[in-house]
C-alpha cells in the first residue's frame, strides 16, 4: 500500500540529537507512514544510530552519501519517496504533537489541499538567542480559511508572518513534483525557494495555528552562527531563482517583487555585522546581480555605518 505520508530526515553528524528526532515521528499517530533517513557522510555514530532504528522499524529507509550539504540531501531523499504527502524535519528537531501528522494529512485530504503550513516553539540551548533567529508562532494572524497560495503569500509578506523552513510545510507529493526540480546546492537558506515556489503554485492551501514542531536552538548551527559571506550567497542565489519565475510567470511579479525586497532590505540590515572586506564583497555582489535596486536606502545606510 502506499504510504501516506512519506518523511524525510537529512542527517549529519546529529547523534546526540537524532534518537529524539526518530522517535518523534515513529511516535506519530498516523502509523501509515514511511521514514526516509539519508546520511550525508556523517562522521560521528549517527549512521550507527540510524541503523539501529531501522532494525526496529520496517517503516524506516536509510540511504548514505558521501558529504554533499543539506540542499543535495533533501533533493536525493525526494528520490525514495512513495507518499501521498510530503514532510522535512531536521535530524535535531522534534515534532512534539502525536497527532501533528495525522491532522495535516486528514485537513489535506478533506479539503484537496496543497499543502498546509504551521508554526514552531524554540527549545533554546543557547544563553543568548541570536538575532537572525525569527518568532515561529503566529498565532491568530493569520485568517483560518482555505487560501489561494499567492494571496497567502502576499499577505504573509505585507504582514512580515512569512516563514521559510521547509520543516513548517506539510505538501501534497504529486503537487510538489509537478514543478519542483531541486533545492539550491551548495547554499544556506535553500529553504526560501522552495517554500515561494510551492505559494505561487499553490490553489488551495491552509494554516494551522498550532506549534507541532519543537525547534532547537543551538550552537554552530546554520542561524546561529556569524552573519556572513555564506548568508549573502545563499540568500542572493534564492532570490535570483525566484526572480527568473517572472519569466514565464508574469502575474508572479508583484509578490516576487514584495519578496525580494522585504527579503534583501533584511538581508542588508543583518549584514551591518560582517567586516568591512565582506561589505564589499556584499555591494559588488549586489551590484553585478542588479539586486540592489531593491535596497532603501536606509538600509544601505545602517549596512555601512552601523556599528555591531
Amino acid at each position: 500500500m502506499q504510504p501516506k505520508v512519506s518523511v524525510i530526515i537529512p542527517v549529519y553528524n546529529t547523534a546526540s540529537y537524532l534518537r529524539d528526532t526518530v522517535d518523534s515521528i515513529r511516535n506519530q499517530t498516523l502509523h501509515e507512514i514511511e521514514i526516509i533517513i539519508l546520511n550525508d557522510g556523517s562522521t560521528d555514530n549517527s549512521l550507527d544510530i540510524i541503523k539501529e532504528y531501522a532494525a526496529l522499524d520496517n517503516r524506516i529507509q536509510y540511504y548514505s552519501q558521501p558529504n554533499q550539504g543539506i540542499a543535495v540531501t533533501r533533493t536525493n531523499a525526494l528520490k525514495y519517496t512513495n507518499g501521498r504527502y510530503l514532510y522535512f524535519i531536521d535530524s535535531d528537531d522534534i515534532l512534539e504533537d502525536k497527532r501533528a501528522l495525522q491532522e495535516c494529512f486528514e485537513l489535506c485530504e478533506n479539503e484537496k489541499l496543497d499543502f498546509v503550513c504551521f508554526d514552531a516553539i524554540q527549545k533554546q540551548e543557547i544563553e543568548k538567542q541570536n538575532s537572525n533567529i525569527p518568532n515561529y508562532t503566529r498565532g491568530d494572524k493569520i485568517e483560518n480559511k482555505i487560501w489561494n497560495g499567492k494571496d497567502l503569500l502576499e499577505y504573509e509578506l505585507i504582514h512580515k508572518l512569512l516563514r521559510t523552513p521547509v520543516w513548517l510545510y506539510f505538501i501534497n507529493r504529486s503537487f510538489l513534483t509537478a514543478f519542483f526540480k531541486r533545492f539550491i546546492p551548495g547554499i544556506i537558506h535553500e529553504d526560501n525557494s522552495y517554500v515561494i515556489q510551492i505559494h505561487l503554485n499553490a490553489k488551495c492551501v491552509r494554516y494551522i495555528s498550532k506549534s507541532y514542531i519543537t525547534r532547537r536552538v543551538r550552537q554552530n548551527s546554520i542561524m546561529t552562527n556569524k552573519f556572513s559571506m555564506r548568508n549573502i550567497e545563499g540568500y542572493t542565489a534564492g532570490c535570483i531563482e525566484i526572480q527568473d519565475l517572472i519569466q514565464n510567470h508574469p502575474e508572479w511579479k508583484t509578490v516576487i517583487d514584495l519578496y525580494l525586497h522585504n527579503t534583501l532590505n533584511d538581508v542588508i540590515w543583518a549584514g551591518h555585522r560582517m567586516t568591512f572586506l565582506e561589505k564589499v564583497e556584499t555591494f559588488c555582489r549586489f551590484h553585478r546581480l542588479s539586486l540592489n535596486k531593491y535596497i532603501t536606502l536606509r538600509n544601505w545606510v545602517v549596512f555601512w555605518l552601523k556599528r555591531k
